[in-house]
């Protein structure tokens, strides 16, 4: 057989390799497809020398954020929604305890001072009974029928000891002063307050409105405390700790932010076979639900080399030197440059086929 005959072998089975390349992207890479058994002219190939570095595996994070403080805001009683100096819109600050919704409370209120009106008759009317039967505690139940008014909140019932006490529930004075303080606790939620300072997100009334418990009014959040909700594989779970910081990035790469692990969820989602990690984010234009992504180091190394991108053959392998040969080994994408890859798969010292676009005697082979 002679040399050029050996030679057009070579490029045969080169092209072979383009050719099979499904079926070779699925071997393992202990198991090496040789394109040939003769030895190749290195003058005509050129090579690229794989030097591996010890590179810590990086678990990659990524999702959307929301505000850590937040409340849907749902009135718990009727009524009609009246309007306020300080609109009730979208983009609009709050401070903690600042009034976000009023509605219109004037039968309730009208209602409750009506009982509460009742109430102070129905205590004038025992005063004679307790001047004759327990006139030590005269002085005391008059000072308490004094406090009470139609306008005001109704006053908590002294203690008078245990016969007065008796007394006065055999009158219905008990039953009616908490029928009262019921209907006050009620008349409070007319009036919807900030439980932060905070922002609405969203505003969905208007006045003049009449709304109920199953409207949703609008979204108030705190925006100084971000989470990022971010999944991740329940194998990558181990290196994943509360406390851990690191460094996340806007979609655009355009900004950086302080991030830190808070909480892992010990479920793994049904829907999507991952575990979800909850972050910190702390920063200046952050914003509900921008995409932040980042990595975090684990104590886990392999070798990964760096190798340019014109060496990686459509089936995901490379063209690399055994004892005289090209074999086509199967390579790991770790991380992408824009010229160059991060790859694991190869040792240090392997020579492999730095262009497999080029001509290889003659011939592509990629």
């Amino acid at each position: 057989m002679n040399k050029a005959f050996k030679s057009a072998m070579v490029f045969v089975l080169i092209l072979m390799i383009a050719s099979c390349g499904g079926e070779s992207a699925e071997k393992p890479a202990e198991q090496i497809r040789e394109t040939a058994a003769e030895e190749i002219d290195s003058q005509q190939i050129n090579f690229f020398t794989v030097e591996t570095e010890s590179v810590a595996d990086r678990v990659s994070l990524s999702g959307r954020i929301r505000a850590d403080n937040r409340v849907e805001l749902f009135p718990e009683v009727q009524g009609k929604v009246l309007e306020r100096n300080k609109p009730f819109r979208e983009g609009i600050s709050y401070q903690k305890g600042e009034i976000l919704v009023q509605l219109d409370d004037s039968e309730a209120r009208l209602q409750i001072q009506s009982s509460r009106s009742k109430f102070k008759t129905l205590v004038s009317a025992l005063m004679a009974d307790i001047k004759l039967d327990h006139p030590e505690t005269l002085p005391r139940y008059e000072v308490w029928h004094h406090t009470l008014s139609a306008d005001k909140r109704v006053s908590p019932i002294p203690d008078f000891g245990e016969n007065v006490r008796r007394f006065l529930e055999s009158k219905g004075v008990y039953e009616l002063y908490y029928s009262i303080k019921s209907a006050e606790e009620r008349l409070d939620r007319f009036t919807i307050r900030a439980p932060f300072s905070g922002v609405l997100s969203a505003a969905k009334t208007e006045p003049g409105q009449v709304v109920g418990p199953q409207f949703h009014l609008g979204t108030l959040v705190d925006p100084s405390l971000f989470i990022l909700n971010a999944s991740i594989d329940p194998d990558d779970e181990e290196w994943i700790l509360p406390g851990q910081s690191l460094e996340v990035i806007s979609q655009d790469q355009n900004k950086a932010y302080s991030a830190a692990v808070t909480r892992v969820n010990p479920s793994v989602d049904p829907a999507s076979q991952q575990v979800f990690v909850y972050l910190n984010v702390l920063g200046e234009d952050l914003r509900e639900g921008m995409y932040l992504e980042g990595e975090i180091e684990s104590d886990s190394k392999r070798e990964l080399a760096r190798i340019p991108k014109s060496a990686l053959l459509r089936t995901g392998s490379v063209l690399a030197k055994r004892e005289g040969s090209l074999a086509e080994i199967p390579v790991e994408i770790i991380d992408l440059e824009r010229s160059y890859l991060w790859i694991y798969g190869l040792q240090n010292g392997d020579e492999i086929v730095e262009d497999v676009s080029e001509p290889v005697g003659g011939r592509i082979i990629n």
